[in-house]
């Protein structure tokens, strides 16, 4: 079996359409909670390093999850994404005082997504594919939000629910017009190919 391709526009492309970085003094943080699969943490490091995460914290019953799965799925973010394993009892004394925790659940008293104003430095709070957040995990949370779904399905790979809650904080936080973080980003001057 060969080894699937790679987009060999992606490095292109950015190499001539920049932005600049997040803060590191609000930069998200994940912190993901029992998650079942090694994929979904694997894509939870690439999207790390897609948004400028500053840490990836997960918390695992069981720690011997299968390297060889998180650096498939991971690709480079595996090196360049700084994520640990740590425990429930360990988790206040990483995050730093600054940053809110915010739980992507769907539970009552839960915001809109794309209604409410996300926090600048923000520690989203992702749980188990099956279950979601434990109750422990919710009372650590100052705020719920919730992704808005219009079709038939309700439910989301946790992966997928936070890239969308972590491209919409860099929405607000980043691209949004009164915020302080310049872009350069460039429309095509000609046509798409």
């Amino acid at each position: 079996m060969s080894a699937s391709p790679k987009n060999t526009r992606a490095i292109p492309f950015f190499e001539q359409t920049s932005y600049a970085p997040v803060s590191k003094d609000t930069a998200p943080i994940i912190v993901a909670v029992n998650l079942k699969t090694p994929e979904n943490i694997g894509h939870l490091m690439r999207l790390a390093a897609n948004t400028g995460c500053k840490k990836l914290w997960i918390i695992q019953e069981d720690t011997t999850i299968r390297n060889t799965k998180l650096k498939r799925v991971a690709g480079l973010a595996y090196e360049k994404v700084d994520w640990a394993f740590c425990t429930a009892g360990e988790l206040e004394q990483l995050l730093p005082p600054n940053y809110i925790q915010t739980a992507l659940e769907t539970v009552p008293g839960s915001e809109n997504l794309f209604t409410c104003q996300l926090p600048g430095a923000m520690a989203l709070m992702v749980g188990n594919e099956q279950e979601g957040l434990p109750a422990w995990a919710l009372k650590k949370c100052t705020r719920a939000v919730h992704i808005p779904m219009t079709g038939p399905v309700k439910s989301m790979n946790v992966s997928h629910a936070a890239a969308v809650c972590l491209f919409e904080w860099m929405r607000q936080i980043t691209f949004s017009p009164h915020s302080q973080t310049p872009s350069t980003g460039h429309p095509p001057s000609e046509g798409l190919l």
